[in-house]
């Protein structure tokens, strides 16, 4: 399983998160179960609902 977002939110996550986008990219494909990592995918999952509803139908 994995979490596929923008490279722009996963820039904007390390930033956030003040660690490196390698560490993001690998809590995003479930590679580690740290609590960096939960809080990373539950931002993740947020970033993602506030960009679905952006979408126009």
């Amino acid at each position: 399983m994995k979490i596929r977002i923008a490279p722009e939110f996963k820039t904007q996550m390390a930033k956030e998160f003040n660690t490196s986008k390698q560490n993001v990219k690998m809590a995003l494909d479930y590679y580690n179960n740290s609590e960096l990592a939960k809080k990373v995918r539950a931002r993740a999952k947020e970033l993602l609902l506030t960009e679905s509803n952006n979408v126009t139908i």
